[in-house]
């Protein structure tokens, strides 16, 4: 329901304290206006899908609030405009509306000129229909949404990747305990592999349910099973175990130990994205330069560097958990040093490879080594610093701002300018 367009007697609008509407009457200036309001609001409300009651006016044309609750009682959108005019071609637009049954009220008053009038009108009536209401009847805004149930806002958000790495390292005991068995008997194998699967998918479904497993926990517990598999099995490597299928076993003891680490880590200090990425970061960057360190402390390249491999993937995932819970950080800027200390290790390469072309001596292999490790350490250490961010500027302790002020009267005017701030 749609009412006439109100407005108010000259002396009310000036100042008192309680504004009264009235109708506008057809011999008024700004009856034409006002027409024009009502056609708007009319057209729009059709747009809109509204169902438009041109039959059953306002209870006292709409001027008092209480009729227009009572109107809205029996399920439509009741819209009462009122127009002000504040000289000239300037308009103060005040429109009233009230939901389908409900008790509140929705006001808005917007200033504008009268060629825009209809158009404001009609933007007005869009954002009233296109709102939100609460169980009270309270106006939520459009781009909000109520709060989420406690359970829902609770719900473990990592699940899927725990639910993924937990599955792929249960098919990783299965096969390491199959391994090890040394038994190839396929018929062993796949009903090993089916509930190896089956045990972890169904651990990290119980975790989830159980705690609030975020994303950051989730990669975190994922960086401890899989650096953990990573470093037991460069240390079976390295130490030449035998027979080669037992070095699945120190992989499998390996992520054990990362994946009991990382959750009582995680049980204790709680990690965001930047910290989970950080996690990763120091264990691939510790797995890279343990076995650099490997092979410069042996001084050639044809060895193997499984041992300082597995070593530094230990080390780098305990420093980098470490490091994560004292350091807050972004995930891009974690991924953009990364990157800076891979070029570097690149750069040192291509500066000391003319040192490895013709003969590998100890002594050329180690400064060719060493070069990389130190690309290594300045690309990262270039990047860290050229992604921080700057901190805010200092205000100024002097202020200036300049001033002109009109003075005298109207029929004599005077002008001044000066400088007004802190000094």
């Amino acid at each position: 329901m749609i009412g006439p367009v109100l407005t108010t007697d000259g002396a009310t609008a000036k100042g008192d304290r309680e504004i009264s509407f009235r109708k506008v009457l057809a011999t008024e200036p700004l009856a034409a206006r006002a027409r024009e309001v009502e056609l708007a609001l009319r057209g729009a409300a059709q747009d809109l899908g509204l169902a438009v009651d041109f039959g059953s006016p306002l209870q006292g044309d709409g001027v008092r609030d209480a009729d227009l609750i009572k109107s809205a009682a029996a399920g439509l959108w009741v819209i009462s405009p009122r127009l002000e005019q504040i000289g000239g071609d300037s308009f103060v637009l005040r429109m009233v509306a009230v939901p389908p049954k409900s008790p509140a009220m929705l006001v808005r008053v917007d200033r504008t000129d009268g060629a825009h009038l209809a158009a404001r009108a009609t933007v007005i009536l869009r954002d009233f229909v296109q709102m939100k209401l609460g169980p009270s009847g309270a106006a939520i805004a459009p781009d909000e949404s109520p709060p989420p149930p406690e359970e829902e806002h609770r719900r473990s958000k990592g699940r899927p990747v725990l639910a993924v790495s937990s599955t792929l390292f249960g098919l990783y005991t299965a096969f390491a305990i199959h391994r090890v068995s040394g038994r190839d008997d396929p018929r062993l194998l796949y009903p090993l592999l089916a509930l190896g699967s089956g045990l972890g998918l169904g651990a990290s479904l119980l975790v989830a349910d159980e705690w609030n497993v975020t994303p950051a926990d989730a990669w975190t517990i994922a960086a401890g099973s899989w650096w953990g598999v990573v470093a037991g099995l460069n240390w079976a490597a390295g130490r030449d175990v035998h027979p080669a299928d037992d070095r699945y076993a120190w992989g499998l003891a390996g992520g054990l130990v990362g994946t009991t680490v990382a959750t009582a880590w995680t049980a204790v200090k709680r990690f965001d994205d930047g910290g989970a990425t950080l996690v990763h970061s120091g264990a691939a960057l510790g797995t890279f330069t343990g076995g650099v360190t490997d092979l410069l402390v042996r001084g050639t390249l044809d060895a193997s560097p499984a041992s300082g491999a597995g070593v530094g993937a230990a080390a780098g995932f305990l420093g980098g958990s470490v490091l994560a819970s004292f350091l807050k950080t972004s995930a891009q800027r974690v991924m953009l040093v990364d990157l800076g200390a891979g070029l570097g290790a690149l750069a040192g390469a291509s500066v000391a490879s003319p040192l490895v072309f013709e003969t590998d001596s100890g002594p050329k292999t180690r400064w060719f080594l060493a070069s990389v490790l130190g690309g290594t350490v300045l690309g990262g250490s270039v990047a860290w610093l050229l992604t921080r961010e700057s901190p805010p500027p200092k205000p100024s302790a002097t202020r200036l701002v300049p001033t002109i002020a009109a003075m005298g009267t109207p029929e004599l005017p005077a002008y001044g300018a000066g400088i007004a701030g802190l000094f």
